[in-house]
């Protein structure tokens, strides 16, 4: 883990943007979780690990609570292949 700098400095670094964007869009991107590692809240700013790279949205798995059982469960067969 390297050392901590504001988001502002790392988006403008060569682990950064080409083009970077917007304070704001940082920030979103710092609170959900687009950067890893997960940068961290420091009183009002946010600081980042030097090396942290941009990875976007993960997709969560989707939740199979919504289904009907009958329908889970084909999900659950089909995921798991048996």
């Amino acid at each position: 883990m390297g050392q901590l700098i504001p988001i502002i400095e790392w988006a403008s670094g060569p682990n950064g943007f080409k083009y970077p964007p917007k304070a704001a869009t940082l920030y979103k991107y710092a609170a959900t979780g687009q950067i890893y590692p997960k940068p961290k809240k420091q009183g009002k700013k946010w600081v980042v690990d030097a090396d942290a790279k941009f990875v976007g949205i993960i997709a969560s798995a989707p939740s199979l609570d919504r289904l009907s059982k009958p329908v889970g469960d084909l999900v659950k067969k089909a995921l798991t292949g048996g």
